[in-house]
């Protein structure tokens, strides 16, 4: 009776009663579709501003039509404006009509758009504690789902606007130490970051090192316009070392953060990283960054930090995390070795690791598959070779380049300092990132993170190679002696894997017409003569004898007759004069004899003769 008396009483509940009066007999009528969508529309007539957004979703509709001429948007981006002024941060709160604020900045005037970014970023609003509660809201914008894409159009159409740059620069001063670890909020920084100028968004970078390095770096005045500038994190723990242990620890922090709420696919997380890197001991890289990016690899190698950080990782890791990054990297070899900044990844897994046999299975056996496996399936002789793109691209060739020329051949110059040959192939940066022998400090001993030589390491590498090496020269002898790239390894080929098949190509695409009747004949070739002058170089500098293997007698033998046509012009002069320093230095000059004449009017030029610098050359070779 109790609960009947209680049922009769809920059922008199004013409220109830209230909403059971609403209903009319039309809506009995409703189907339970529309009867939802009546709902709907019912809780949203309730919300702030409703009379503003039902309407302003409409012009939205008819802003984003692509066929709108430019008249037409900026008639109905107009009537949007007027409709929001004022009301555009709490409306950009709202999951349904955040977008209305967005079709504003999308297609706007510079007015428009600067009005609403005062206003979301507080502009208008008096010095005051008023002022502070704006500010923090457009970091609160940053970190709501729906919000944040308005904030996310504020900076892509406000970058060419100094004042917007400087509103939303300011509005989010103080918040970017929370911003940058925040699941949504890491979206807008990223924005922030890679597009407006470098000069406005430093002071907000600042705030990610900690308040050592905001309160105690000094500015300097140095560069071209003496314009003040903060030093590099790196230098401003070399001016102050008893600041490193503090800033260390703020940015451990940091990033472990960011890393519980995997941010390691941001750029300026990268950047932040290699912060942390260029300061951090081995130690310190070895115990919390190696193992805490070892599984998140790949994700790091978009970018030129995030690969660089993965190189570091590789140095000082332990034998465990190496394996772990290379279980990462596999299946991706090609891919990385062809982007601008991953190949240095795989070129510091070859130089690092020291088991070589898992090397092989999980990079380098990926490249023993041809990438068009559709063509060309039954004839194994015109099947291109799997490597011929990597030789041929500039980051690609240089794993090859890296495992041909041993770490300690030092090159030969004049110089009073030699430097290692492998230096002269790569780029500063890259040998910066390919630092030899790294060492951790363990029970106060310098301990090599590779046991092996680096030398043994190369020599078994490239045994697996050797094979696709040697095929790609001998297949693809004209493509590989015209490109920059690949001609660079064909030369370290012949000085490795140097066999009488592999100089009979050479020679015999000496001898051929190009396919290509724009091509220019080889001597003629900005590259292939190069390629041709520097294999005589190279076999120049060994001591041979009549029986050995030998590219220049092969040469000689084939083009006899024809080394007085070669050396009219004026590239395929440097090749002879580069022939003359082989063994068949003699033979050479005994057949351009007869044509000395020709060689030294050419060399002297005159009215009627262009005078040729190869022919100069050539000349004083045959003296």
């Amino acid at each position: 009776m109790a609960m009947k008396g209680a049922h009769s009483q809920s059922s008199g509940d004013p409220k109830k009663r209230k909403f059971q009066n609403k209903k009319s007999s039309a809506d009995d009528n409703l189907s339970p579709a529309n009867k939802k969508r009546a709902l709907k529309h019912e809780r949203q007539s309730h919300r702030k501003h409703a009379s503003s957004v039902q309407p302003a979703k409409e012009l939205w509709n008819q802003l984003r039509v692509k066929t709108n001429d430019k008249e037409t948007n900026i008639k109905l981006c107009a009537e949007l404006h007027e409709l929001l002024k004022g009301k555009c941060l709490e409306v950009a709160m709202q999951h349904d009509a955040s977008r209305c604020v967005q079709g504003v900045l999308q297609y706007g005037n510079e007015q428009m758009r600067l009005e609403v970014v005062k206003e979301l970023c507080g502009g208008d609003a008096k010095k005051d504690d008023d002022t502070k509660n704006q500010n923090v809201n457009l970091a609160e914008l940053c970190k709501i789902q729906y919000a944040h894409f308005v904030v996310l159009k504020m900076i892509k159409y406000g970058s060419r606007n100094e004042e917007c740059i400087k509103l939303i620069v300011k509005s989010l001063k103080k918040q970017m130490t929370k911003l940058a670890i925040h699941s949504v909020g890491a979206r807008v920084v990223e924005l922030l970051f890679g597009t407006f100028p470098p000069k406005s968004v430093a002071p907000l970078k600042l705030e990610l090192y900690g308040p050592q390095y905001a309160l105690f770096a000094s500015v300097n005045t140095t560069g071209k316009d003496n314009s003040p500038t903060l030093p590099s994190l790196t230098e401003f723990v070399e001016d102050n070392p008893d600041k490193r242990e503090p800033t260390l620890a703020h940015l451990q922090a940091l990033l472990q953060k960011g890393l519980d709420k995997s941010l390691t696919g941001f750029g300026y997380f990268h950047s932040l990283l290699l912060d942390y890197a260029s300061i951090a001991s081995p130690e310190d890289i070895r115990s919390f960054l190696t193992p805490a990016l070892a599984e998140h690899s790949l994700h790091l190698l978009s970018t030129r930090a995030g690969t660089k950080v993965v190189c570091e990782c590789a140095a000082y890791g332990t034998v465990k995390d190496r394996k772990k990054m290379l279980k990462c990297l596999k299946g991706y070899t090609r891919s990385s070795l062809k982007h601008r900044d991953a190949y240095l990844a795989v070129l510091r897994m070859c130089d690092v690791m020291d088991d070589t046999v898992l090397v092989n299975k999980m990079l380098l056996g990926e490249l023993h598959q041809n990438p068009d496996n559709e063509k060309n399936e039954d004839d194994d002789e015109n099947k291109p070779s799997p490597i011929l793109d990597l030789v041929l691209s500039d980051s690609g060739s240089k794993l090859f380049l890296l495992l041909l020329v041993a770490k300690e051949e030092m090159s030969s110059s004049d110089d009073d300092k030699a430097t290692p040959r492998w230096h002269k192939l790569l780029d500063p940066y890259e040998v910066s990132a390919l630092h030899q022998n790294p060492t951790v400090t363990e029970n106060g001993e310098e301990v090599p993170t590779s046991k092996k030589e680096s030398g043994t390491r190369r020599r078994e590498l490239l045994v697996y190679l050797k094979e696709l090496l040697v095929d790609v020269c001998t297949k693809h002898t004209e493509e590989l002696m015209r490109s920059k790239s690949g001609s660079k390894v064909l030369i370290e080929v012949c000085e490795n894997f140097a066999s009488e098949e592999l100089f009979q190509a050479i020679v015999d695409v000496c001898a051929d017409d190009s396919e290509d009747e724009k091509a220019l004949p080889l001597f003629e070739d900005p590259v292939g003569h190069l390629t041709m002058k520097h294999l005589f170089l190279s076999e120049s500098k060994k001591s041979s004898d009549d029986d050995d293997l030998s590219l220049a007698r092969m040469f000689y033998a084939k083009f006899e007759e024809e080394l007085g046509s070669i050396a009219t012009s004026n590239r395929g002069a440097f090749v002879l004069s580069s022939l003359l320093q082989t063994c068949v230095k003699d033979e050479a000059k005994k057949a351009l004899k007869s044509h000395k004449k020709e060689i030294t009017k050419l060399a002297k030029g005159g009215k009627d003769v262009k005078k040729l610098a190869g022919c100069k050359v050539l000349l004083e070779a045959l003296k």
